[in-house]
């Protein structure tokens, strides 16, 4: 899925690339032209460094930082120096930074958290707090004539995690519905609101008063934004996007406007525009159309990115002489410490959270590197004085770093999880063990693995048999739904699937049948079919995908048969329109349709709360 976004923006720069050449050459030759010819070999060069990038797992944003230096030395120190600090890149950069911004908010899902509020909360915090301890202690000892404060936000620049880096791993891996993928969504969106509360305290320092005073100011100001913004998404915005659903330029223009004006008054009023850009994505969020709102303007997340990142490497090259050499071989330490100390930080939490060690080393594993959030934090440290050019450039190249870095190491996470398994038993030994409630036989049982609708009907057809059915989720409303449920046959159990241990204490060797309903991703069931070739091949296993490649290489891999939806799907609707080919056009399909809304009106009233997740 990340190898075909990459291609995508790719495809998507290449044209943007020769339509703004084509463009901008006879504006150019005749004098003006300057804004689209820049952007035009900007963003072309973004192209061809992106395709060199991606073809080792990187981030495609490091593409547009190469790109943005590359400009700037093109241009020359000088040239660059005029260009940075004109109306041309700062205007790059702060309409990069708005919708990013804007972006993450509207992206804000607080069930992310509140999902599993406790791990995702002890885990979040005191991860971010071990690092910025050790990171505090760490900047004092090495960076000279910096303040206190400085120091701090030193600490918070490189204890913070990429949303961006953290969500491309866990695609790679489909690891999005694991519990380590799960929990890693939460910290990340911990992680943000920690940026976001930071910038606004930056700003407001900047724009009040110096010290508490100013932070103080820019805090009441944010309560009272976030106030007014409800408000509105609640009683003014739910009625205009109902009413533009059906226009969608409408509603991209809308929200693009809205997202902007936002901004602009917080500018005016004192306060961040960036933090506004952020509120406003955030309480957009709340209202019923919010993924269509989302679909439609996807792509000024890409395109704020570009613009920031772009703007960014152009501003490397118009640091003072010496900056960035001096940092150089400090930064690259400083990452590798960051790619360190991040999961062993995660290790020391989990074991205190009686998490797993296997969650644990993956979760700290993803999230080993520095965020995007930490280079707009030190842009406007720099702006503000409290970062001098070298701590800029130190900070920056460390980010930078930690994310090329991180992007290797997610290629080899399961290896070294192999590798240090017997290294991480002190954990376990402390975790919580999954227990079954009641009185359950581990021996010739059903185990149907994560709840989906395929789920329900396979473990429905067995339970109403007598059998009793093992079903696995890592959702705890799933679980506390069918843990109410009496005299029920399903029995429910909240546990990581992916983890071989709970293969082993749950007795899938021993079981009448496995079958796993999780559509995306296959690396846990390629584990499975290889453990249950190991030690019980003539146990069935049945897996599910939506793809044939990965039917076949579960096919290959031992899965006794492969539930291939779209297939089956197809095969279904062929007989459904053979039955009503024959009726006339009145009639055709009505009763089809009149059934499966009666069907599906029932589901949603077994179901109740959980009928979102079918």
């Amino acid at each position: 899925m990340t190898m075909n976004l990459c291609q995508k923006l790719r495809t998507s720069l290449g044209v943007l690339f020769i339509t703004l050449f084509v463009m901008a050459t006879p504006a150019y030759a005749a004098g003006g032209g300057a804004l689209i010819m820049s952007l035009g070999l900007l963003l072309g060069s973004a192209m061809l460094i992106s395709m060199v990038l991606t073809r080792f797992n990187q981030p495609i944003l490091l593409a547009f930082v190469v790109a943005g230096a590359v400009g700037g030395l093109v241009a020359g120190s000088e040239a660059a120096m005029a260009i940075a600090n004109g109306p041309l890149i700062e205007g790059f950069a702060e309409i990069g930074i708005v919708l990013l911004l804007f972006m993450a908010g509207m992206s804000v899902n607080l069930r992310e958290i509140t999902n599993r509020s406790k791990l995702v909360l002890y885990n979040g915090i005191g991860q971010l707090v071990v690092v910025m301890v050790v990171m505090l202690l760490l900047a004092g000892g090495i960076i000279d004539g910096i303040g206190t404060e400085g120091l701090f936000f030193v600490a918070i620049c490189l204890s913070l995690s990429s949303t961006l880096v953290a969500q491309s791993a866990l695609s790679y891996s489909g690891s999005e519905g694991s519990l380590h993928g799960q929990l890693a969504g939460g910290i990340m969106l911990l992680q943000d609101l920690v940026a976001v509360v930071a910038i606004v305290l930056l700003e407001g320092q900047m724009r009040d008063a110096g010290g508490i005073t100013g932070m103080g100011m820019a805090f009441i100001k944010m309560l009272v934004l976030m106030a007014v913004l409800s408000s509105l998404s609640r009683y003014v915005l739910e009625k205009v996007f109902k009413f533009l659903s059906e226009s969608p330029e409408l509603m991209f223009v809308t929200a693009l406007g809205y997202c902007m004006g936002v901004a602009a008054v917080c500018d005016t009023m004192g306060f961040s525009q960036e933090g506004g850009a952020f509120f406003a994505g955030v309480f957009l969020g709340i209202i019923p159309q919010k993924l269509e709102i989302e679909d439609k303007v996807n792509p000024l997340k890409t395109f704020g990115v570009i613009l920031f990142f772009l703007t960014l490497g152009f501003r490397m090259v118009t640091l003072e002489s010496g900056a960035m050499g001096s940092a150089f071989g400090l930064a690259v330490v400083l990452a590798v410490i960051v790619l360190v100390i991040k999961p062993v930080a995660m290790l020391i939490t989990g074991w205190a959270t009686r998490l797993k060690g296997r969650p644990a080393f993956l979760l700290g594993g993803t999230i080993n590197h520095c965020s995007e959030f930490s280079l707009i934090i030190a842009l406007i440290c720099r702006e503000t004085g409290l970062f001098s050019d070298y701590v800029f450039a130190l900070v920056t190249l460390t980010v930078l770093f930690s994310m090329f870095f991180a992007a290797i190491s997610h290629l080899y996470l399961g290896t070294l999880y192999n590798m240090l398994r017997g290294s991480l038993r002190f954990i376990d030994k402390r975790s919580s063990t999954y227990e079954l409630e009641g009185d359950f036989a581990l021996e010739n049982h059903v185990v149907v693995l994560s709840y989906n609708e395929l789920a329900a009907e396979i473990a429905g057809h067995y339970a109403e048999k007598g059998e009793k059915v093992l079903l696995m989720d890592l959702d705890p409303e799933i679980t506390e739904f069918f843990r109410k449920k009496e005299d029920s046959n399903i029995v429910p159990l909240y546990a990581d699937m992916e983890d071989p241990d709970v293969w082993k204490q749950f007795a899938f060797e021993k079981a009448k049948v496995v079958v796993s309903c999780l559509v995306e991703g296959q690396e846990m069931e390629l584990g499975i079919a290889a453990y249950l070739a190991e030690h019980a091949p003539d146990t069935p296993f049945v897996a599910t995908t939506s793809s044939h490649d990965e039917a076949l290489e579960l096919y290959e891999a031992g899965v006794r048969y492969v539930i291939q939806t779209d297939y089956l799907a197809s095969k279904s609707f062929r007989k459904v329109f053979e039955e009503e080919m024959g009726k006339s056009t009145k009639e055709a399909f009505l009763q089809k349709g009149k059934d499966h809304w009666d069907a599906t009106r029932q589901i949603q009233e077994d179901l109740g709360a959980i009928f979102k997740f079918v």
